[in-house]
C-alpha cells in the first residue's frame, strides 16, 4: 500500500474525533502565539535597554519614547523619563512576559490532555476494529497463516502504529507551530523569511531522502518480527514434540537464524537514522553561518534595525524546533507507516457478512440434505464431491474412512464454515444460502475431538454455549454431561480456575465440559468429531453416556476413529477419496461382500484382538 495512501487513511481515524483535535491544535495557536507576543516584547524590551544604555553611559538623564508596535500596529506607547520610569516600565514587560508565560502553560497542560486523549481514542478503535475483523473473517484465512503471524499483526503492528498516531499529532502540532512563527517572520522581514524557507526546504528534502531508506528497511523488519512471534508461537504450543524427540537445540539455531535477520534489518535502520542525526547537525550549522552572514548583509544595507534582528532571531529559534522535528518525524514515521499497512490490509480483508439475516431462521426438524456436493480447499485438487445424502430428523449418521477421506470437511461445511464450491446443502428444505451465519450456528453445536476450553472458570466456559442461561441451567448441563460430580469435589466447583486450554482438567474432564457446553446450547444438528478416540475405557464410557443423551432426538453426525462405537448409528457413510463409496447399518455393512467398511472393520477388530492378548 502506498504510503501517502496509509498516511492519508489514518487521518481518516483522527477525523473522528475532529473536535479534541480541534481543541488540541487550538491550544498549540495559542501557545504560538505567546512565543510570538513575547518574542516582539522581548525585542522591544532589547532595544529600549540599548537607548538608555547609552543614556546611562553617557550620564544623560533616562527620557524614552517607546511604542509597543506590532507588525506596523502600535498598541501603546510608553513617555520614560528618569530611572524610576525606566525600572517600573522594565518591570511591566517583565510581568507581561510572565503573564503570557502562564496562558502558555496552561494550554500547554489542554494541548497534552485532548491530543492524548485522542490518541489514545484512535487506538482504541483500531484494536476494537482490528480484532472485530479477526473473529469476523472465514475459517480459510485462519488455514492459510499461521496463528503467530496473525498475533504479530495485532500486537507488534498495534504498537508502531501507536508510534505513527504519536507522530501524526506531532506532525500537525509542528505544523501550526511553522505556519505561525513563517507568518510572524515574514512579517518582520520578508527578505529574510524567503531566505530562511529555501534552507528549510533543502533540510527537508535530506529527511525525505532519509524517509525513503529507512521505510524500505522497515518493511523486512517488520516481516522478521512476524516470522519471530509465529516461530514463537508455535514451538511453545508444541513444546512436548520439541522435547520428545531431543530437538532444543536445533530449535534454539533456527531461533538464532531469525533473530539474527532481524538484527541485521533492525541495525540498517539504526545505521540510517543515527547518520540522520549528525547530517542534520551539520546542515544546521551551515545554515546558521549563512544565515548571519545574510543578516549581516542586510543589517549594512539599512533594510533590518537592532529590534528586528533580536525579534527574526527568537522567531527563527522558535521556528527551528519544530521544522527540525517535522524533517526528522517525516523520517521516523516511514518506519511505522509499514505497519500501519500491514494492519490495514487485515482491516481490508473479505468478512463473513454476519449482517445478512435472511429468510429461515429456525431449524424445526433438524433434517439434513447433501445434493452433488462438491468442495475444494484450493481449487484444484477436490476434497469431497458428489456427496448426496438425506440424515432424517433426529438420526444418528457416522462418518467413517480412512484419514483424509474428507470427514471432518463434510461436516465442516453444515455450519457454512467452508462454502461449498458447487451442489447445495439443505436443512428442513432450505438451502443453508437462505440462513443467516448466526442463526445457522446456533442451532448447530460441534464437541471436537481436541477440546478447546478458555481460561477461566469452568461455570464461565460451560456458559459460552448460552450466554443468557442461569446457574440452574449450567448444573442442569453439567448433570447430563456426567460432569458435575467432578466439578462438585473441586475446592471451589463451578468457579474453579482451570487455566489457559483447561490444562489443569484431565482429558476426559474437558470433554465433559465441551458436551455440557453443547446440551445448554440445546442444538437441533449436532457435529461430534471424534469424540472419544483420545480417551480411556473408563473416561470413554462417561463421556459415551453423556454424549448418547446429548444425541438423543437431535440429528447427529459422528466422526468414528473407532468402528466399535457406531453400532448404535441409524446410518453409517463410508468415505473415500471424498465420495461416498458405502452407506447403510452397521449389519447390512458387514454383509455387503468385501466392502471397504468390512475391511477397515476385520482389520480394527484384528488389532484390538492382538493388543489384548498382549495386555495379558
Amino acid at each position: 500500500m502506498n504510503p501517502s495512501r496509509i498516511f492519508f487513511r489514518l487521518l481518516t481515524y483522527f477525523v473522528q474525533y475532529k473536535w479534541r483535535i480541534a481543541a488540541g491544535l487550538v491550544s498549540v495557536a495559542v501557545m504560538s502565539l505567546s512565543d510570538t507576543i513575547s518574542a516582539f516584547l522581548v525585542a522591544r524590551l532589547f532595544d529600549f535597554l540599548l537607548v538608555i544604555g547609552d543614556q546611562v553611559k553617557n550620564g544623560k538623564e533616562i527620557v524614552a519614547t517607546v511604542p509597543l508596535e506590532f507588525f506596523g500596529y502600535v498598541v501603546n506607547t510608553f513617555a520614560v523619563q528618569g530611572k524610576d520610569e525606566g525600572f517600573w516600565l522594565i518591570m511591566k514587560f517583565a510581568v507581561a512576559v510572565t503573564a503570557i508565560i502562564i496562558i502558555k502553560v496552561c494550554f500547554v497542560y489542554a494541548r497534552e490532555y485532548v491530543m492524548s486523549s485522542a490518541q489514545q481514542k484512535i487506538l482504541m478503535k483500531f484494536r476494537t476494529d482490528l480484532f472485530d475483523t479477526v473473529v469476523m473473517l472465514p475459517i480459510r484465512y485462519f488455514d492459510r497463516n499461521k496463528t503467530g503471524y496473525i498475533m504479530s499483526r495485532i500486537t507488534n503492528d498495534v504498537n508502531a502504529l501507536e508510534q505513527s498516531l504519536g507522530m501524526i499529532v506531532e506532525i500537525s502540532q509542528n505544523i501550526v507551530y511553522t505556519v505561525i512563527f513563517g507568518i510572524a517572520l515574514f512579517l518582520t522581514n520578508w527578505q529574510l523569511a524567503l531566505f530562511t524557507l529555501i534552507l528549510f526546504a533543502a533540510s527537508g528534502e535530506i529527511s525525505r531522502k532519509f524517509g525513503d531508506r529507512i521505510r524500505t528497511f522497515s518493511h523486512s523488519f517488520t516481516n522478521t518480527l512476524a516470522d519471530i512471534s509465529s516461530f514463537l508461537q508455535e514451538k511453545i504450543a508444541a513444546i512436548r514434540i520439541v522435547k520428545s524427540f531431543t530437538r532444543e537445540e536445533f530449535e534454539k539455531d533456527a531461533f538464532r537464524q531469525k533473530v539474527g535477520s532481524n538484527y541485521h534489518y533492525s541495525m540498517k535502520i539504526t545505521r540510517v537514522v543515527a547518520l540522520l542525526s549528525p547530517t542534520n547537525e551539520f546542515f544546521n550549522t551551515v545554515v546558521t553561518t549563512l544565515f548571519v552572514v545574510f543578516t549581516g548583509f542586510l543589517f549594512f544595507q539599512g533594510s533590518m534595525t537592532m529590534e528586528m534582528m533580536i525579534r527574526f532571531l527568537l522567531l527563527v529559534t522558535f521556528v527551528a524546533k519544530p521544522v527540525k522535528a517535522l524533517g526528522e518525524s517525516a523520517a521516523r514515521i516511514q518506519k511505522t507507516l509499514v505497519s500501519a499497512g500491514y494492519v490495514f490490509e487485515i482491516l481490508d480483508l473479505e468478512k463473513e457478512k454476519h449482517a445478512t439475516e435472511m429468510g429461515k431462521q429456525i431449524i424445526e426438524r433438524g433434517e439434513v440434505e447433501f445434493k452433488n456436493v462438491a468442495f475444494t480447499y484450493n481449487g484444484e485438487l477436490e476434497a469431497l464431491s458428489g456427496i448426496s445424502f438425506v440424515a432424517r430428523s433426529g438420526e444418528k449418521v457416522a462418518l467413517v474412512g480412512p484419514s483424509g477421506s474428507g470427514k471432518s470437511t463434510l461436516i465442516n461445511l453444515i455450519p457454512r464454515f467452508y462454502e461449498i464450491t458447487s451442489g447445495s446443502i439443505h436443512i428442513d428444505g432450505s438451502n443453508t444460502r437462505e440462513f443467516g451465519f448466526v442463526n445457522l450456528r446456533a442451532q448447530i453445536a460441534v464437541v471436537p475431538q481436541d477440546v478447546t476450553l478458555f481460561a477461566g472458570s469452568i461455570y464461565d466456559n460451560i456458559r459460552y454455549g448460552r450466554l443468557e442461561a442461569s446457574e440452574a441451567d449450567v448444573v442442569s448441563a453439567a448433570k447430563a454431561a456426567n460432569a458435575h460430580q467432578f466439578i462438585e469435589a473441586l475446592a471451589q466447583g463451578y468457579h474453579t480456575e482451570i487455566g489457559e486450554r483447561g490444562v489443569q482438567l484431565s482429558g476426559g474432564q474437558r470433554q465433559r465440559i465441551a458436551i455440557a457446553r453443547a446440551i445448554l446450547r440445546d442444538p437441533k444438528i449436532l457435529l461430534l468429531d471424534e469424540a472419544t478416540s483420545a480417551l480411556d475405557t473408563e473416561s470413554e464410557m462417561a463421556v459415551q453416556e453423556a454424549l448418547d443423551r446429548l444425541m438423543k432426538g437431535r440429528t447427529s453426525f459422528i466422526i468414528a476413529h473407532r468402528l466399535s462405537t457406531v453400532h448404535h448409528c441409524d446410518r453409517i457413510l463410508v468415505l473415500d477419496h471424498g465420495k461416498i463409496v458405502e452407506s447403510g447399518t452397521h449389519e447390512q455393512l458387514m454383509q455387503s461382500g468385501n466392502g471397504l467398511y468390512k475391511r477397515l472393520y476385520s482389520l480394527q477388530f484384528a488389532d484390538e484382538r492382538t493388543y489384548a492378548k498382549t495386555e495379558i
